[in-house]
């Protein structure tokens, strides 16, 4: 083979055979002179004189392209005129991505990134958003314009129908090949000689062998002068680009240096496989007439053993021939694709020939020959066939190639596009978009696999679910889709789909191909070109190698689903978080789930000895098939449903600080007495402005209870709520002023601690409190009256209707302690506003505490309440007929409805407020002794509550911040983590996420608990975030229920399915001059006329059914009830942070170790 002629030398010779060469006597030498004699062409073509083959200057050279003339030629350059149209529809659709994007970027940065201490991922991820924004842009200019054919091909006088060219152009043939079969060979070969050429046209094809196959060359030695066998070259150790090795090999031999190439010489390039119709030629050949610069046409690709409806590797590539070329056509944009062009020999050779720096020499050689100002024409028609890989490994392989090859372009500083000066900005962003893709297809797929994952595993959302982003995330999807399922027919949106597909199987090719082409250019390794193996061949390759990251994509998405399921299924409220995702990972499990189906289906080809592409024709390839189509819809369907998620499930936005002031209204609405001018509610007005106590002192003023105790003014919960209230506003000074409620609370504050002060009856001579008074009203007799409190009489019967209850101070420690508390809790409020006022309030409750703290005097206020003599019907029991005694039948009092059971817990909830009002460490001794007098001789701190009867609970909170005592901490911490955690279901969890303690079931004692939780949590914050941020986002949580997250408000005026029956009189009576009855008012199936906006009812029992009907104890509402209610809306409105930031780990759904640790 070494003592082989060259072709020309062959040519010349016009042996027609030689030993390493087949020669046809067409195969001319273009730099052979001419015959005289020969009829030269009517208008004689420009000639060029090419450069050398791999001159050393020719990359160097930065101006124009040289063009000669020949001595002989006289007419000019004629140039291509490119003329395109712009694509309205396409147009369209872009311009509307780009507003979507636009939006969406802003809904995403301003209104999804609130993420607390994950914020830094939701920022990486929108940081892989944009960058998968660019390549959707780059794409969708692409759709902008269209190219408008302005040359038209003229039929052959003499030959009508078949296409005339106005030179007589000679096309030389390349297939290049390597260990492709005989058999793929011969049907590429005998097309391209069987392919009609226009008339006065010549061909010469070349099998360029680098194989060195005997029977290859043995073959083409039988087909005649037309067809050369090349082979014999040398290759280089090392070397990287095979295909361009063996190109430039023959062109280096047809076109020597110096020796001019005529422009009528073109070289066609085939690739091993591919199969040319009858009109290949008819159909490319004329467009090379429409300019002198024309250097390439190009065709697009298709396969014979494809299935266009299981092609999840996308061979097909409908959206890069029928929607990406054709843009690029009107662009001037030349994407060389390997196979199916032809390019002119002048600028082959000008351009240094077939690049071999780089695996994916078709694309630099496009980049190349735009360097140097040729141009392209595409035509958008099949008009060539051949065989796409099968197998899994060998379609790795090629995309891997690609891969590679773009990546080498761009690490070469000498190659790289975006340094190419003779390029247009415009021009070297296009020729970037392509391995633009590939990182970004390396790094965004991953990235949507695991966040899913993520979420799921660890709790943690890219993004802050909300209104906004649900508009966001459909207006952008919605645009995305649009362009990149932009389609002329609706056939071609399966192959749309198969181009996704095989994007998201490739991510780790497209990774590995990174790592290679880095290594290359660092660590010097080298990088081989290697065929993709074609017929018999390929069916040999295994696909272990590819498939393993697939698999454990499949595996790991596949056990996050069931564990997404499990953990859907046990939770006690619906995380839209956890939802989408679960939606997410079906979407993302196709890919995985299709390669693996394609594998077993291939394996079992295999194995049944079928070839690939007649097994697609069988039972497992139609199944294949069909899966592919159930999966596109469940893909479609999936990214829909969780669009439509993130709609139906977004937490929705509460507005606390409205909440706020509608709660102050609700104590509003319960005042009685002389109400001030800014009171607010129109439906009430003055009332019992009679009430007195003993000495005729005055009882004016105060809360009407409600719920069991109706129009009764207890003291019990009016202290126990003065307190609370007082706390709220000292705890959360911030969100009281954030929802302009800080005069409100203090009215409110204000109100109640003057009726306590009113209590509190000084003995005869004016020394210390000898009595107080725990109740005003006879319970009796207001069990039976239903109607206005401006309407209750004086008496009934002769006998007063509002009678005051008192007990003995000094054996009254409960109700002592709890009044004791709230006075100087309230003093504190006061103390900047007014002193003089605080400082009345901190005196009496100075001198009540000495009273209540008499060790020889302590006990319950209901075993020594005074009740009223046993006189009138209203005093009778159950029987009716006879007259209980007073110590039996309480004749009045409400004492049962009231009566704790412990004092110690009061007097420590006493001197716990004494000391923080005063500083004085006497206090503090004080709450020691009875916290361990509580905790010793009293029960009920294991039921967990924090109400009226109990104070043990948020004593230890408020002495935890005050003293920072170890004790008070694991105290209070035990008590947080049994409410979130429902440890020894103490405390349960209902089937819509409520916290619910069956010792007191009401929702004001589990607001009082998330009270004491987001107050505990706003104090451990600096010291323990993690800890801190898990309690408030547990008070998030239980608040959220109460205003609608399980489909009903509980707040009566606010969200939805609101509560409309609230039991409550003044409420439920007609506007006057309306009578107002039981009938009229508390049976009447209608709505109350006046709303009591802002309180908090009952609530349903652990079903969660909540019966909206006034004679439940599901619509009572009581003073108590708002009391923590109101504090936790101020403090979670002072609060950091957000919902949707508790949705981060699910601090807010379930038991976390930051709070429950193993338990």
């Amino acid at each position: 083979m070494g003592d082989a002629p060259s072709i020309e030398e062959a040519a010349k010779s016009g042996t027609g055979k030689t030993t390493g060469f087949v020669i046809g006597a067409n195969a001319v030498s273009p730099g052979a002179p001419v015959s005289a004699d020969a009829e030269a062409p009517a208008s004689p073509p420009r000639n060029y004189s090419a450069p050398a083959f791999n001159a050393p200057d020719l990359e160097k050279q930065l101006g124009k392209r040289p063009t000669p003339l020949l001595e002989d030629e006289t007419r000019e350059f004629e140039r291509y005129r490119r003329v395109s149209e712009v694509n309205w529809i396409g147009m369209a659709v872009f311009l509307c991505y780009l507003a979507a994007l636009a939006f969406y970027l802003w809904v995403r940065i301003t209104k999804t990134l609130d993420l607390g201490q994950f914020q830094w991922y939701g920022i990486l991820v929108l940081v892989i958003e944009c960058l998968g924004a660019t390549t959707v842009i780059l794409y969708g200019i692409n759709l902008l314009r269209m190219p408008v054919a302005t040359y038209h091909v003229q039929e052959d006088p003499s030959s009508p129908g078949k296409p005339f060219t106005r030179h007589p152009y000679h096309v030389r043939v390349l297939v290049p090949c390597y260990k492709e079969g005989l058999d793929i060979l011969r049907r590429t070969v005998m097309a391209a000689y069987d392919a009609t050429l226009p008339e006065g046209c010549e061909r010469t094809i070349y099998l360029l062998d680098d194989g060195k196959d005997i029977k290859k060359r043995k073959w083409v030695e039988t087909l005649g002068a037309d067809v050369v066998y090349v082979s014999g070259r040398k290759r280089e150790p090392g070397e990287m680009n095979g295909k361009s090795g063996n190109l430039n090999n023959v062109c280096s031999q047809l076109y020597p240096k110096g020796a001019p190439i005529p422009s009528t010489e073109l070289l066609c390039i085939f690739d091993a496989d591919q199969v040319a119709s009858k009109e290949f030629f008819l159909k490319t050949l004329p467009l090379f007439d429409s300019g002198d610069d024309i250097a390439m046409v190009l065709s697009p690709q298709c396969f014979h053993n494809l299935n266009l409806h299981s092609d999840i590797f996308n061979h097909s590539n409908v959206h890069f021939w029928e929607y990406m070329q054709p843009g690029y056509d009107a662009l001037g944009f030349i994407s060389c694709t390997g196979t199916n062009f032809l390019v002119r020999s002048t600028a082959m050779m000008e351009v240094g020939g077939s690049p071999t720096w780089t695996l994916t020499e078709d694309f630099a050689l496009g980049m190349e020959l735009k360097k140097y100002g040729w141009n392209c024409r595409y035509v958008q028609e099949y008009l060539a066939i051949g065989e796409a890989p099968d197998q899994i490994r060998n379609c790795y392989q090629q995309r891997s190639r690609w891969c590679k090859g773009h990546f080498q372009i761009l690490f070469n500083f000498e190659h790289c596009p975006l340094f190419q000066r003779r390029l247009s900005i415009f021009m070297r962003i296009m020729y970037m978009s392509g391995v633009w893709a590939y990182i970004v297809g390396a790094l965004s797929t991953p990235t949507f696999i695991i966040i899913p994952i993520v979420t799921i595993w660890g709790g943690v959302f890219p993004i802050v679910v909300s209104q906004w982003a649900a508009i966001g995330l459909t207006v952008y999807m919605v645009a995305t889709h649009a362009v990149l399922y932009y389609v002329r027919s609706p056939k071609h949106l399966e192959a749309l789909w198969f181009s996704n597909i095989a994007n998201t199987l490739m991510w780790f090719t497209y990774v590995k191909a990174l790592y290679s082409a880095l290594s290359s250019v660092t660590l010097g390794k080298t990088i081989q070109f290697k065929t993709t193996l074609k017929g018999a061949a390929m069916l040999m390759n295994t696909a272990v190698r590819d498939l393993w990251m697939p698999g454990l994509c499949f595996i790991l998405l596949l056990a996050t689903l069931i564990l997404g399921l499990i953990k859907l299924g046990t939770s006690a409220t619906i995380a839209s978080p956890l939802c989408i995702s679960i939606v997410w990972i079906v979407y993302a499990l196709i890919p995985e789930a299709l390669v693996m189906y394609y594998a077993c289906v291939s394996k079992a080809c295999l194995l049944a000895d079928y070839e690939l592409s007649k097994c697609r024709a069988s039972a497992n390839g139609v199944s294949l098939q069909y899966v592919c189509r159930i999966c596109m819809v469940l893909s479609f369907f999936s990214a829909a449903c969780a669009v439509g998620l993130m709609w139906g499930l977004y937490p929705k936005e509460y507005d606390l600080g409205h909440v706020l002031s509608l709660s102050s209204y609700f104590y509003n609405a319960q005042r009685a007495g002389h109400l001030p001018p800014d009171n607010g509610v129109p439906w009430r007005s003055d009332a019992l402005l009679w009430e007195t106590g003993p000495g005729e002192i005055d009882l004016t003023g105060g809360w009407l209870n409600g719920g069991s105790a109706g129009d009764l003014k207890m003291s019990v919960p009016t202290a126990f709520t003065t307190s609370l209230v007082a706390w709220g506003m000292l705890a959360f000074p911030a969100g009281y002023a954030a929802a302009n409620q800080t005069y409100a609370g203090q009215q409110s504050v204000r109100w109640g601690a003057d009726y306590l002060l009113k209590t509190l009856i000084a003995n005869s001579t004016g020394g210390n409190v000898s009595s107080i008074v725990y109740q005003v009203g006879n319970y009796t007799i207001d069990q039976t009256y239903w109607g206005r409190p401006e309407d209750i009489p004086r008496t009934v019967s002769g006998y007063p209707t509002r009678p005051a209850f008192t007990a003995p101070a000094s054996h009254a420690s409960d109700l002592g302690g709890a009044i004791v508390a709230a006075l100087a809790a309230s003093s504190l409020v006061f103390r900047s506003t007014d002193p003089g006022y605080s400082t009345t309030l901190l005196s009496a409750a100075f001198d009540l505490y000495a009273v209540v703290t008499d060790s020889a005097n302590h006990g319950l206020y209901g075993d020594v309440a005074t009740f009223k003599a046993c006189v009138g019907p209203f005093a009778k029991g159950s029987t009716g007929a006879q007259c209980i005694p007073a110590s039996v039948q309480l004749n009045g009092s409400a004492v049962p409805l009231y009566n704790g059971t412990t004092y110690y817990d009061c007097l420590l909830w006493a001197a716990t407020w004494m000391y923080k009002a005063t500083g004085d460490g006497a206090y503090l001794d004080d709450a020691t002794t009875f916290y361990v007098a509580h905790l010793y001789d009293e029960t009920g701190s294991e039921r967990l509550v924090f109400d009226w009867t109990s104070y043990y609970w948020a004593s230890c909170v408020l002495l935890a911040q005050l003293t920072d005592g170890g004790t008070y901490h694991e105290r209070s911490q035990h008590f947080m983590r049994m409410w979130v955690c429902g440890i020894d279901q103490v405390v349960a969890y209902t089937p819509r996420g409520r916290a619910y303690n069956s010792a007191s079931g009401s929702l004001g004692s589990t607001a009082n608990a998330a009270f004491l939780a987001t107050t505990y949590g706003a104090y451990e914050l600096p010291s323990n975030p993690a800890l801190a941020s898990r309690y408030v986002c547990w008070a998030r949580s239980q608040i959220r229920y109460m205003l609608g997250d399980a489909d009903q408000s509980y707040v009566v005026g606010y969200g939805r399915n609101a509560p409309t029956h609230a039991d409550n009189r003044a409420a439920s009576c007609p506007p006057p001059p309306q009578q107002c009855s039981a009938v009229s008012g508390l049976l009447n199936p209608q709505p109350n006329p006046n709303v009591l906006s802002g309180a908090l009812v009952e609530g349903a029992l652990f079903s969660d059914v909540f019966q909206d009907v006034r004679i439940l104890n599901s619509t009572n509402v009581e003073i108590e009830f708002n009391a923590g209610f109101q504090g936790v809306l101020a403090g979670l409105s002072q609060a950091s942070g957000t919902w949707e930031q508790c949705l981060q780990g699910y601090g807010g759904l379930g038991r976390v170790s930051t709070v429950c640790g193993n338990a």
